[in-house]
């Protein structure tokens, strides 16, 4: 889970969509975590309007009551690693990106 942040990590490296280091580091674990919350957010009340009854135990069916919430801490735990992964295989490119000294400095 919150592997595809190496993915998006990728994308924002490879069109230069970010120039900054810790943009490109923290932006898809953020991404990744927003994206996580919004569709647990939105499965729960969607489950309930179809059926309420039906919703209850589309919601339960792991028989777990925070299973929600561990879906988001996977995604917590996997996207770190994925940009660690990220920047040690990339490290050549990563370096070529303007310091945010260098870039404060203009």
């Amino acid at each position: 889970m919150g592997l595809y942040a190496y993915a998006l990590a990728e994308i924002l490296l490879r069109r230069r969509l970010v120039l900054s280091r810790v943009v490109l580091y923290l932006f898809p674990i953020c991404f990744i975590l927003a994206v996580a919350s919004v569709y647990e957010i939105f499965e729960w009340p969607y489950a309930l309007s179809a059926d309420p009854a039906a919703g209850i135990a589309v919601l339960g069916s792991q028989g777990d009551v925070w299973d929600a919430q561990k879906d988001m801490r996977a995604e917590d735990l996997g996207a770190p690693p994925a940009i660690i992964l990220f920047a040690g295989l990339n490290c050549r490119e990563i370096k070529a990106l303007p310091s945010p000294l260098a870039m404060a400095a203009s």
